[in-house]
């Protein structure tokens, strides 16, 4: 599954993991928009009632619920 499909959490299974299309990637930025983190998101995955991005930088975020990061897309 690509990133682009993912609209609710009920859409990954547990454990499941979405990448970014081929022509696309993804940039995290926090919820109230002061910095981007580092890297580009690797893909994302289902925990629970949360999804996480991790990024080419090692780093996890949620990307739902509160606080959660926003996926920015880049077109490749």
């Amino acid at each position: 599954m690509f990133i682009g499909e993912v609209r609710k959490i009920e859409d990954l299974a547990e454990g499941e993991t979405a990448t970014p299309e081929p022509d696309m990637g993804y940039e995290l930025r926090t919820a109230n928009g002061d910095r981007f983190e580092r890297g580009t998101v690797e893909h994302l995955v289902r925990r629970g009632d949360m999804i996480v991005a991790r990024t080419t930088a090692g780093e996890e975020f949620a990307v739902v619920g509160r606080n959660a990061h926003v996926l920015v897309p880049l077109s490749f």
